[in-house]
């Protein structure tokens, strides 16, 4: 009996087997044409998700289902994902996928495209941060780039520059002589996804050419007692800084008005603009004061025998400008009109003179000079100095009488493991009133620690050691140049005082 009921259910399996083949090989057959059929089989990154009847079918079905991305992108067409192929086969199977299944297959893990540009930015200095940029079309970016530029040249200026009217100096005057960028950027046509970040709108690439961000830029309204001065040292900029953000304003002496909105957002351009500077100027060259000193008088006695007058100088320089900020003032020809006529004053001296006198500073460079950045905020933070550029190696002076407290040596151009950010640096303790001077970023130092030094000695040579801008590079290896000249008061590391206020 057993036996019998196992034949009976192996021939019921077989019979099922035999009939599910049959079933699966009329299947196949209805979509195998006697006769060879195209199709265009679309494929992902390699991989075959359907087979279509027609490709004009499925770039209109794309396009149909895609016109929300058309309006937004304001194009005609949008594209098939990079890594979508479709190609013309030959085939005897007649399954076709429709338009629909073949779209949803695609779009689970891609996204159409339009046709648009990719910019990419290298800043030469830094070759591994690179910044990637997608647009339309390369006038959108061109134009934002000229809008970016304008924020930093006077527009006058700039469209006498581009056209070539600018005028000649016959006398006194400025020009421009260069306008580029510091950065190489290089143009790819491509087609861009549609989740990228794709510019379409000249003055929003703009805004983010300036700002280094597509946020929301802080506001300040204005308030009865405010300057355009304050406002900006109130929110860590500097005055340039503010007027570039704010573009209605041409100098810090603009009025202002209650209730007023001015733009205080911190600039972090993504481009650098630099701007070459040809000027001819008269500039004041301030008297010196000259120190004799009489033995038989106490320290403290002084007196006035010849008053001082300041000269007159022509001088025509060699000024470059990153993002409104100056960076190098190389003076090319000084031509005097008018000699100094130095004062001089007596002094009691009745004991080595290591202890400053308070009364009269020493300016610590050869004039003329360059202040490229004053004792304010700067990009963010608080410059606790100025800085002065006369060039690499110019000599660098004590500003006044006292002992070498202490030195830093051993860095070279550009280093930031030495001493830090300042380089090669002196520090002179003025042995009164808690006074200390500090000179940074030397080429040299001819001093050393507890000599005694004299008001207008020289103690060092101008450099680019420790951390310096732009940094020295083989193709501009004194890019930086400059001396960072500091006032402390009360210790070593006491409260910094703005220096210009002792001259």
């Amino acid at each position: 009996m057993q036996n019998n009921n196992s034949k009976w259910s192996f021939g019921i399996i077989l019979f099922t087997i035999l009939l599910s083949f049959g079933i699966f090989l009329l299947v196949f057959l209805s979509h195998v044409n006697k006769e060879p059929v195209a199709v265009y089989s679309v494929y992902v990154d390699g991989k075959i998700v359907g087979n279509l009847s027609s490709k004009k079918s499925f770039q209109e079905f794309i396009n149909a289902k895609e016109e929300e991305l058309k309006k937004k992108f304001g194009v005609d067409t949008i594209y098939t994902p990079d890594g979508v192929e479709i190609k013309k086969n030959i085939t005897y199977n007649n399954l076709i996928n429709s338009d629909e299944e073949v779209y949803n297959r695609i779009i689970s893990n891609k996204r159409f495209t339009v046709e648009g540009y990719q910019i990419t930015i290298v800043n030469p200095e830094e070759e591994n941060n690179k910044k990637t940029i997608y647009v339309l079309s390369k006038d959108i970016f061109d134009k934002a780039v000229v809008n970016t530029i304008k924020s930093f040249v006077n527009e006058e200026e700039y469209n006498k520059f581009v056209t070539g009217t600018q005028e000649e100096i016959k006398d006194l005057g400025s020009l421009i002589e260069n306008i580029d960028l510091l950065e190489n950027i290089t143009y790819k046509e491509m087609l861009i996804p549609t989740d990228k970040n794709i510019f379409t709108d000249v003055d929003v690439l703009s805004k983010y050419l300036l700002y280094g961000t597509l946020d929301e830029q802080e506001t300040y309204t204005v308030t009865a007692s405010d300057t355009i001065a304050s406002i900006a040292e109130s929110h860590k900029l500097n005055v340039q800084e503010f007027l570039i953000a704010n573009p209605q304003f041409t100098s810090e002496n603009n009025l202002l008005y209650e209730s007023q909105i001015v733009h205080v957002g911190l600039i972090k351009p993504i481009i650098s603009v630099v701007v070459d500077i040809h000027s001819v100027s008269e500039e004041v060259r301030p008297f010196d004061t000259e120190t004799e000193y009489d033995s038989s008088q106490y320290v403290g006695y002084t007196e006035v025998i010849r008053e001082g007058e300041n000269g007159l100088d022509k001088v025509t320089r060699k000024s470059q400008y990153i993002n409104g900020q100056l960076i190098s003032g190389r003076v090319d020809t000084t031509t005097e009109i008018k000699p100094p006529v130095n004062r001089i004053i007596v002094k009691g001296d009745k004991y080595a003179p290591n202890v400053a006198d308070l009364s009269y500073w020493a300016w610590p460079t050869d004039r003329p000079y360059t202040i490229t950045s004053y004792f304010e905020y700067r990009w963010g933070s608080f410059h606790n100095g100025i800085d002065i550029y006369v060039g690499y190696g110019a000599p660098v002076y004590a500003a006044n009488n006292g002992v070498v407290a202490a030195i830093g040596t051993g860095c070279t151009p550009g280093y930031l493991g030495c001493n830090g950010r300042q380089g090669n640096y002196i520090l002179v303790n003025h042995n009164a009133g808690g006074y200390y001077t500090v000179y940074m970023h030397l080429r040299d130092i001819y001093v050393s620690k507890g000599q005694t030094v004299a008001r207008g000695q020289k103690i060092g040579a101008m450099g680019n050691t420790g951390e310096v801008y732009p940094v020295p590079s083989t193709y501009n290896p004194y890019g930086g140049t400059h001396l960072h000249f500091g006032v402390r008061v009360g210790s070593p590391y006491g409260n910094h005082i703005n220096p210009l206020g002792l001259f």
